[in-house]
């Protein structure tokens, strides 16, 4: 018996399982290929979180940046207060998004500069969104 021979052999005693397990498995396969294909972005299906939650979390981050700045700990205040301010002008541009203001859009890994920040945090407190009164809004002076 030859190598093609015992192929053939292992094929038919296999088909069966096979041809089952394609009746099985073949509709549940079409459906999620035709879900897949059909799936388009609802343009009305918010693409970032609610305003609410933005506000919360621009409200904490904005309260431990003044926190930050205000502090006498020595280490590596300036680099936290960067990363705090990279986080924030994300929050902010997408709450500016959210309420329609115009907002620049930020350099990739980086925040907006302290000033530039702080005039669109007046915006949006101008547009209606409630901030805690701290240094990066009242005086912007970020660091």
């Amino acid at each position: 018996m030859d190598l093609a021979r015992a192929a053939q052999i292992v094929a038919i005693m296999l088909s069966p399982t096979l041809a089952v397990g394609a009746a099985i498995y073949a509709p549940r396969l079409a459906r999620a290929v035709w879900h897949a294909a059909g799936r388009r972005p609802d343009p009305l299906c918010p693409h970032s979180a609610p305003i609410e939650q933005l506000a919360t979390d621009l409200r904490r981050l904005l309260r431990l940046h003044d926190d930050l700045r205000t502090s006498t700990e020595p280490g590596l205040r300036q680099v936290r207060l960067r990363a705090l301010e990279a986080a924030i002008t994300d929050l902010a541009v997408q709450a500016a998004r959210a309420l329609g203001v115009p907002a620049t859009a930020p350099p990739a890994h980086a925040g907006l500069r302290p000033a530039e920040l702080s005039r669109l945090l007046r915006d949006l407190t101008h547009a209606g969104l409630a901030l805690p009164a701290v240094g990066l809004l009242t005086d912007g002076s970020g660091t």
